[in-house]
């Protein structure tokens, strides 16, 4: 474009200083110029591509590394235009949102979108940008119903019920930490009556998402001390959790879109662990109610899930090949599917910015 344009320049330029050309010789010159500047400028905003994100959840303090790259405009920069960035009612929700095509991207647990993958061969996901490289799930429960293993549930009272992440998983965690054949008494409640009924006593705990229901917990008025804690990962149940999920036919007519909004969440995500004070007064600028203690404190267990050792010395979205097909396995097996995706089916790397550029600190 720019030798083009600067060719026009320079004929012009001549056109002035030759004899013979008149006023409409350069009246002429000038339009050709204007014309030929116009085609170059319509393919450059054609390339800007019209996308809409789909969230796992209510929009909090998990959310910022999107927000941060809306706010500072890295989605523009790299040649898309988010019309929507919107919560969601959890991850199946969300998968189904995006496979219907309301939505072009999703944030999404990982093991959900292979189960879903399974369940709905003709619309399959396929992950681009793993955001948690640890999963989040986890027992989290009342210190005074002493669960200090993931064996002493055995006989206690859980929230939770079929469909929910916990219940559906908790077999890979149980046969992970040599719990096997223990008996749980699931009591299927709102997951928004976790919280009081924990700390009532009503049930013992539920088995979810450490940064969702550890802030529900405090929000309710229960101590840090008051809460344990087991994930899933600190027992050998080591899978991959929340990831940047579209359709394959997508991804196929849009890499670049795929390519621009990875580029953009990986900056955002950056920039969260680098300064995540800065990134919740970002979110409270958004949302004036927001908690910002209990927002930091989920924020905080994110980071644990996104920085981890491995991050850190392999960069953001880096895989585990062995990771990954436990994740595989696990979930084949919690769901009872009737097949095993092969890992490329799961997850590609293709939509990556260079690893240097997904290093948290240079080497």
């Amino acid at each position: 474009m720019t030798a083009s344009v600067s060719y026009g320049i320079k004929s012009g330029g001549a056109a002035m200083t030759a004899a013979g050309f008149g006023r409409r010789a350069l009246l002429t010159g000038v339009a050709c110029l204007a014309a030929s500047a116009l085609a170059f400028a319509v393919p450059a905003q054609a390339q800007t591509k019209n996308v809409k994100i789909g969230l796992d959840w209510i929009i909090q303090g998990t959310h910022a590394p999107f927000f941060i790259a809306q706010e500072k405009g890295y989605f523009k920069d790299a040649g898309v235009n988010v019309t929507a960035l919107d919560p969601g009612k959890g991850a199946t929700n969300v998968a189904i949102s995006v496979a219907s095509g309301a939505y072009d991207f999703g944030w999404v647990d990982l093991p959900a979108m292979i189960n879903f993958n399974a369940k709905n061969p003709n619309s399959q996901l396929i992950a681009v940008y793993i955001s948690f490289d640890a999963s989040a799930l986890a027992v989290i429960a009342n210190a005074a119903a002493g669960i200090k293993h993931p064996r002493d549930m055995n006989g206690k009272k859980m929230a939770g019920g079929s469909g929910g992440a916990g219940h559906d998983t908790i077999n890979i965690l149980l046969k992970a930490s040599g719990a096997e054949g223990i008996k749980i008494d699931w009591v299927p409640v709102q997951n928004t009556l976790y919280g009081a009924m924990i700390k009532r006593g009503e049930v013992a705990g539920t088995v979810a998402f450490t940064n969702s229901n550890v802030p529900a917990l405090l929000g309710v008025g229960m101590k840090p001390e008051e809460i344990t804690v087991l994930k899933y990962s600190d027992y050998g149940a080591d899978m991959y959790g929340l990831t940047l999920v579209t359709t394959k036919k997508f991804a196929e007519e849009n890499p670049d879109a795929v390519r621009g909004v990875v580029k953009a969440l990986n900056l955002g995500t950056k920039e969260t662990i680098a300064d995540p004070a800065a990134a919740l007064e970002l979110m409270k600028k958004r949302d004036q109610m927001m908690k910002i203690d209990v927002e930091k404190t989920r924020l905080d267990l994110a980071l644990e899930l996104t920085k981890t050792p491995w991050v850190e010395k392999n960069g953001l979205s880096t895989v585990d090949p062995k990771k990954l097909q436990f994740t595989i396995d696990s979930i084949a097996e919690a769901y009872n599917l009737p097949s095993k995706p092969a890992p490329s089916e799961v997850y590609t790397d293709k939509f990556l910015p260079p690893v240097a550029e997904r290093m948290l600190t240079s080497k």
